[in-house]
């Protein structure tokens, strides 16, 4: 077991222990984009160079099913392979051999940390799906060892993990009993021993692997609403035994990392703080093995750039007019990289950056500045 060192904060009353590795340099932070605005294989193909222009160190890439089809257009979720990964279709790699060629074009000189998105909470890649339908999940591995494949044979880090229920829920300890009625205890240990088959997979092709999370076991304690209930109730109840079986197969070397979308609109060091401490203590208490979720989950930060612009829109002349204003948002980044062990994220919806859109100066000198107070090149 790797011993672990711990950093005292005190915020508001409130003991905050941050976990970091003894004896060895701390990584270096990195900032990832993840967003309405991500591009696919082909386009970074083509594009790479001018993609690093932007101020990240990393980007989710997609992963066309139908090439030719996405070329006319169909850019929807049932033509990536990111969507479609728990569904019923077996995927093959050898299909996928332009996108791995796509990927080893780019010839990243800054963006050294890329990550293939793996959603498997939707609606439409349901079909019936439960836990124990041991063809379903034949093929689901396979999928899965696919595209981790892709992302090694790519050059990624990783995969980013979304799940997020959109419409199918798989977490949801009530809804799966629906379809198989057993006792919360067996799924439970149903959907670990799932987890783990899928990193075993993992561990075959890529063992050094870097997994972040939107969120894991921290969504039980820090859901507003839901941390009211107990797992058997809570809507993503089923998620830290999942979680558990991933960490437990994995190699010494793969990273575990909750992205905590939590954070998307904190704008006070406190709420960062408090973050941490939920992540690294509070969500412990989740997990089947304790030690081992101490020792292998790291933490990261989400924030979301247009903040709320589903319900506000955003506007790129009065700044006023957004959550975050250039100033606001520069300070919440360079806090969260300041505080993350190694991962920040930016999401946004109508700011695009791959080609810039929508993105005024301010905003874009914002994450340049924040990066610079880190110590993070451009």
């Amino acid at each position: 077991m790797r011993a672990v060192a711990l950093t005292v904060f005190i915020v508001a009353g409130l003991v905050v222990w941050l976990s970091i590795p003894p004896f060895t340099q701390a990584p270096r932070k990195k900032l990832i984009y993840y967003g309405w605005g991500i591009r696919d294989t082909m386009y970074v193909r083509e594009h790479w160079q001018e993609m690093e222009l932007m101020p990240f160190d990393g980007i989710g890439i997609a992963v066309a099913i139908d090439r030719k089809a996405w070329q006319k257009g169909e850019t929807h979720t049932g033509n990536q392979l990111a969507w479609n990964l728990f569904g019923p279709k077996a995927f093959r790699l050898e299909d996928f051999r332009p996108a791995i060629d796509d990927l080893k074009a780019a010839r990243w000189r800054k963006f050294t940390d890329n990550f293939l998105p793996a959603c498997i909470c939707s609606q439409g890649q349901d079909f019936g799906f439960n836990w124990f339908d041991d063809r379903r999940w034949k093929v689901i591995v396979n999928n899965w060892r696919v595209l981790v494949t892709i992302a090694k044979e790519g050059g990624m880090k990783g995969i980013i993990l979304d799940p997020e229920h959109y419409g199918a829920y798989f977490f949801h300890y009530p809804s799966m009993r629906e379809r198989v009625d057993k006792p919360f205890a067996e799924y439970v240990e149903r959907v670990r021993r799932c987890g783990r088959a899928l990193t075993e997979a993992t561990r075959e092709v890529f063992p050094d692997i870097t997994v972040l999370m939107f969120w894991a076991h921290s969504y039980l304690p820090m859901h507003p609403t839901e941390r009211k209930k107990s797992p058997e109730q809570n809507a993503y109840g089923l998620l830290p035994a999942f979680v558990d079986g991933m960490m437990e197969a994995a190699d010494e070397r793969a990273k575990f990392v909750d992205l905590c979308e939590f954070a998307y609109g904190f704008k006070e060091r406190h709420q960062f703080l408090e973050a941490y401490h939920t992540i690294v203590n509070k969500a412990a208490a989740f997990s089947l093995f304790p030690d081992l979720y101490r020792r292998k989950m790291r933490v990261g930060f989400g924030l979301w750039l247009d903040y709320n612009s589903v319900r506000q829109p955003w506007d790129v002349r009065d700044f006023r007019r957004n959550y975050f204003s250039p100033a606001e948002f520069q300070r919440s980044l360079q806090t969260a990289l300041e505080l993350s062990d190694e991962y920040v994220w930016i999401y946004s919806h109508q700011p695009r950056f791959f080609p810039r859109s929508n993105l005024p100066d301010a905003y874009l000198n914002a994450i340049k500045a924040a990066r610079a107070a880190v110590g993070l090149s451009e």
